[in-house]
């Protein structure tokens, strides 16, 4: 029992580690981390008018000297529509209609402020959904 309770006082009397502490980063400092890639997400139904769209991002942020990633194929998501041909009768008798909507992901790394002016400035194509986030 001596030497039980002789171990255990050793234990609470052993010198503590002395801890490095890393000082926190600041929320403006964390803001210029995390702003430091613009990541722009493409929607469209139509793949020519996605492509066009793809180019003149890419095209407007390699003017400006910005580091791209992408475009990124994201799967096709596809809604089909079943629809009865006939009003009355014939319930057998059925077509269907489907729609698919092509996504891309393009990350701009490393932008400067020309970079953002360059893309605010780009006209794309009326089928194209854009959302871009910081």
């Amino acid at each position: 029992m001596f030497a039980a309770t002789q171990s255990m006082s050793s234990l609470r009397a052993a010198p503590a580690r002395a801890r490095t502490v890393k000082p926190r980063a600041t929320t403006a400092q964390a803001a210029a981390v995390q702003a430091q890639k613009i990541r722009i997400r493409l929607r469209s139904f139509e793949t020519n008018h996605m492509q066009s769209a793809c180019d003149k991002i890419i095209e407007a942020a390699k003017a400006t000297e910005a580091r791209i990633s992408g475009p990124v194929p994201l799967p096709t998501k596809r809604r089909i529509f079943c629809v009865l041909r006939s009003p009355h009768v014939n319930k057998d008798s059925r077509e269907h209609f489907e729609t698919r909507t092509h996504h891309r992901l393009i990350d701009v790394h490393q932008p400067t402020a020309q970079t953002i002016d360059a893309l605010m400035a780009l006209e794309l194509p009326s089928g194209v959904d854009v959302e871009i986030k910081l």
